[in-house]
């Protein structure tokens, strides 16, 4: 049977959907290293198992590790993690909130940072606060405490930590400042810098190779430490990168190169790659219409989290209420990535944040105040179920009718649960033949209880396709799912 290929990113081109209605949906691209029956194969991201709570009628504003233990902002308070383990190996979580009689303020994200054992201090910024000391330092000694120096040249949009110093953007100024050496508590009123290369304003810094690189509206700038008395930090000569960032948020890093969602001078916002010298375009075009149908607070709210997990390496956008994309270093493949809300609404993902912490990778919640561990065993997010799809690229006979005789997948059968459901796992195949306008009611096939491995899973007969076809494949039972490819037989 002819091969359809499958895992081939996501590139719905909702504008134009007959050349592409192809979605990837709680499913990622696997590129094996060695002979396999295909070339691409989709495989589960991992679901969410339960941890612990940390407050009441609260949603988690992101996450931190410091000294060894997970932090989290939950509502205006924050909350230490911890973890015990019995006697058989079974670890169990608990929150103890840390802020005593203070309080985080607003309801917006955070960012935070550290600067180490040795300073003993970890800081938080609220970047939606107007208010001068929008800050707070954080010690095991003595609890959560604003910043309260007059020489903190607040309100600031964003926390770094580099070679001892806690570096802040100024929130709707062209300059960054530090702390002084290893004391996030003391500032020194002429410890600043001007980002001049173009008059727009500072919008975040993020550090890669223990060099800061200030982020504009329409720049990059970036800089190195050159000690002498003085403001340690220098302008690197010919660094100044023509595009800039949109969201203060929507900032990640993997193997030392920057990813942010930006643009230049009369330019859309994409997702780019930057190495601090030169920056590539990440997103597809499929993705660049999408975001371009985003409002602008949709756009400015973006954030990313990311993680290493069984051999791939994400990094997310999440667009609150309309998309989060995650792109996989491994394969280089897009997917994107749905929660089911409260009302059983398909939504963004729901995680926040994710710390990797005591061997587990420890999530926030957008939804509630749950803190959940990300598990590869686990195929559901807090006992919700994950709905998973993708859709086919178009297949075309050269303008010529033909009948569809059958459809298989071939993929992982068998693993169905013992009991409840996915005891008896189904897989559904729709029909789009007008462009993957719209899908035929949904054909579903059994993929085998546990045990039952040699399965086959076929829709025979599907009819005459006028011109061209593609294919949507849906599962929701919470069980290990991998499909290895579809072969269609066709006349």
């Amino acid at each position: 049977m002819p091969e359809i290929p499958i895992g081939s990113s996501f590139y719905r081109l909702d504008a134009s959907l007959p050349i592409s209605a192809m979605e990837c949906v709680n499913l990622y691209a696997n590129i094996p290293e060695v002979v396999t029956p295909s070339k691409k194969q989709l495989l589960t991201p991992a679901g969410i198992a339960s941890a612990t709570t940390a407050g009441t009628n609260v949603t988690n504003r992101g996450a931190h590790v410091f000294n060894g233990y997970p932090y989290f902002v939950q509502g205006t308070d924050l909350y230490r993690i911890d973890q015990a383990v019995d006697g058989f190996g079974v670890a169990t979580y608990s929150s103890t909130a840390v802020n005593g009689a203070a309080s985080i303020t607003g309801t917006e994200r955070v960012i935070m940072a550290d600067n180490g054992e040795e300073g003993g201090q970890m800081m938080i910024v609220t970047p939606a606060s107007d208010a001068k000391f929008n800050a707070y330092i954080y010690t095991v000694a003595g609890g959560l405490v604003a910043v309260s120096d007059n020489d903190f040249d607040g309100p600031v949009s964003c926390v770094r930590y580099v070679d001892g110093y806690f570096l802040f953007t100024k929130k709707d100024g062209q300059k960054f400042f530090i702390s002084e050496l290893r004391d996030g508590s003391s500032y020194i009123s002429t410890d600043f810098e001007a980002a001049e290369a173009d008059p727009d304003y500072v919008q975040s810094a993020y550090i890669i190779r223990n060099q800061p690189y200030i982020f504009g509206q329409q720049t990059i700038q970036g800089y190195q430490n050159v000690g002498g008395s003085g403001f340690p930090f220098s302008y690197i000569q010919g660094s100044v990168q023509s595009r800039g960032l949109v969201s203060i948020y929507a900032l990640a890093e993997d193997d030392d190169r920057i990813i942010y969602l930006g643009g230049g001078v009369n330019e859309t916002p994409s997702i780019w790659i930057t190495n601090g010298q030169s920056s590539e375009k990440l997103s597809t075009i499929a993705i660049d219409q999408e975001i371009s149908t985003y409002s602008l607070d949709v756009i400015e709210s973006c954030f990313t989290w990311q993680y290493s997990q069984a051999g791939a390496r994400f990094v997310a956008f999440s667009f609150p209420g309309e998309s989060c994309f995650v792109f996989d270093f491994k394969s280089n493949e897009w997917h994107t990535r749905e929660s089911m809300s409260t009302d059983s609404e398909a939504i963004p993902c729901r995680i926040s944040s994710i710390v990797d912490v005591y061997g587990v990778l420890m999530v926030g919640d957008l939804l509630s105040n749950k803190i959940g561990i990300l598990s590869r065993d686990t195929f559901d997010e807090y006992g919700s179920e994950i709905h998973r799809r993708f859709v086919t690229p178009h297949i075309d006979n050269e303008g010529m009718p033909f009948f569809v005789d059958s459809v298989e997948m071939v993929g992982k059968t068998g693993a169905g649960l013992t009991s409840g459901q996915g005891s008896n796992p189904t897989m559904s195949l729709s029909i789009s033949t007008d462009g993957g306008r719209t899908f035929s009611n949904p054909l579903g096939r059994n993929i085998g209880p546990i045990g039952v491995y040699n399965r086959r899973v076929v829709w025979n007969q599907l009819g005459r396709v006028a011109r061209e076809v593609c294919f949507k494949f849906e599962m929701s039972d919470p069980i290990s799912w991998a499909v290895t490819k579809i072969e269609v037989n066709f006349d």
